[in-house]
Parts: structure tokens; sequence; C-alpha cells
């Protein structure tokens, strides 16, 4: 149904449900290939005839424009965004891009969701398990996401690591090196005043 293909609106928050249900939703259609960019608008090849190259454009617009009607549809916080865009991928780009932000609020809601759950008295262990199977899953959605997100935070830290390391050893150095006095064993002395830099004769 053009109408809701998926029972998931997008509000933010819920940007990785939506987006799971939507990618299977036009996967099942055959669909999904225009949003990634791998099947682009036809090339009239040389010797094809003008009539068939625009019946080839018209049924990949017209499969490009299901997928924009589809995404709309579920997508009523920003469908006013949507005039814009002609092609399905600049679309799905979009949202991408917008929701990132509470994308990754979400992830954090859901780890401390996975932290605190608990099995209820009276739940049975099959009902704890597809609870749990139920946040794992939307978790496993984003796993490149964590994955760069744990790459940077294991940098940043055996940096830090390395800093707070380094720094008592600096600072020892620093304070444990002996005093500058300057060296007047090879300057010369006079014998008259007893002081550095001349001699009597000079």
């Amino acid at each position: 149904d053009p109408a809701q293909p998926i029972t998931i609106i997008l509000d933010g928050p819920n940007y990785l449900r939506w987006s799971s249900a939507m990618t299977s939703f036009l996967k099942g259609r055959k669909l999904w290939r225009i949003v990634t960019g791998d099947k682009p608008a036809p090339v009239k090849r040389p010797d094809e005839t003008d009539d068939s190259f625009a019946d080839h454009l018209e049924d990949w617009d017209s499969a490009n424009h299901r997928i924009l009607t589809f995404t709309n549809t579920s997508v009523p916080s920003v469908n006013m965004h949507f005039s814009r865009f002609d092609l399905a991928k600049e679309a799905w780009d979009f949202l991408a891009s917008r929701y990132t932000s509470a994308d990754l609020a979400h992830q954090y809601q859901l780890v401390s969701t996975l932290n605190r759950l608990r099995q209820e008295s009276g739940q049975s262990i099959d009902e704890f398990h597809s609870q749990m199977s139920y946040y794992w899953g939307l978790l496993a959605v984003s796993e490149p996401k964590w994955h760069s997100l744990s790459e940077l935070i294991s940098e940043e830290t055996r940096r830090l690591s390395i800093t707070s390391q380094q720094s008592p050893f600096i600072i020892a150095a620093t304070s444990s090196a002996p005093p500058h006095r300057s060296d007047n064993s090879r300057r010369p002395r006079c014998t008259h005043c007893h002081r550095f830099g001349h001699t009597v004769k000079t």
C-alpha cells in the first residue's frame, strides 16, 4: 500500500528501526539498488532506438518515484523537503545525514536499556530472550557506526594514556636538571684583581 508501505513512521530517534524496515521493504520489491546508486538511470546505447531508450528510462523513473512516494508517506515530519529531490538516493542520503545525531543518541539509549534489562517476575526465558534479541538486533543494524566510534574512542584513550605517562618524566627531567652555571674554567683571570675575563696585561 503506497499510503503506508511500512508500519513504522520515522520520528527521528527511531531512524534505525525505520531504515531497517524500509530497506527490507524495498529489497522485497527489487528497488533497493536504485537507493544505493548501484542501478542508476539508464544511458542510451549506440545501437538502441529512441523509443526503446525512452521505455527503459520511463521504467527506471517509475521505480525511482515509487521509492520517493514510499519514503515520503512514512516520513511526515520532513516530507515538505522531499519536493526538491528527483532521485530516491538523494532523499535517502538526506534522511541519513539529518538523523545521524538522533540515531547515535538512540543507540546510547539502546545500550542503556540492555544494561538495565532484567527478567521480570512471571516472564518466561523465551520471552526474556526474545526481548533481548530485539534490542541486540537494533544495535546490530548500526554495527559499522559502533565499530568506527569504538576505534575513535580507543585511539583517543591511547593518546591520552601516552601523554599521561610521558608527563611525569618530563616534569622529573625538568626539575632534576642542575641549575645553569657559567663555565669560568676556560676564561682568563686577572692575577691583580682576581676577576675573570681579562689579565693584568689586557
